[in-house]
């Protein structure tokens, strides 16, 4: 399951978007009819799992975390209790709840972003920050990880 694309899309007045073709097609061809909602822990944004990923990500840190832990059994709480699961309508739209999109600041616009196997929800709002970096800092980057590549070799 690979969610590739970076596209635009508003809500409208109930909160209701649609999801982009191209993901819908992602989903359909792997089965999947029911995705899970959460807010993002480091960025200001929302992150759609797919059921099977969720899954998945639960069982990795179920196994990961103590349930003896105070702490830990705690962290696993937040991250289970704060998510939603959502449908897509026949029109292949999702209602996204309210208190959801006011928490990252959507007033009407969102930029889906494919993340493989995974799909970010970012506002799009005028002021909103940018989830994709300037050309040259995304090429820095990659010249850093190649020389560091080759230090290595």
């Amino acid at each position: 399951m690979r969610f590739l694309g970076n596209i635009e899309a508003k809500t409208d007045t109930k909160g209701r978007a649609f999801l982009p073709a191209s993901f819908r097609k992602v989903l359909t061809a792997s089965g999947e009819d029911t995705l899970v909602l959460r807010q993002d822990v480091f960025e200001n944004l929302l992150v759609l799992y797919p059921q099977r990923v969720w899954n998945q990500l639960m069982d990795d840190m179920r196994s990961r975390l103590s349930r003896w832990d105070r702490k830990q059994q705690m962290a696993f709480r937040t991250l289970v209790s704060s998510v939603m699961e959502l449908s897509i309508d026949g029109n292949g739209r999702i209602l996204f709840p309210r208190n959801y999109l006011d928490a990252i600041g959507v007033v009407q616009k969102i930029r889906f972003v494919g993340m493989g196997d995974t799909i970010e929800v970012w506002p799009n709002e005028d002021n909103s920050p940018s989830p994709i970096m300037d050309k040259q800092a995304f090429g820095q980057i990659l010249e850093q990880q190649t020389e560091a590549a080759q230090e290595q070799s």
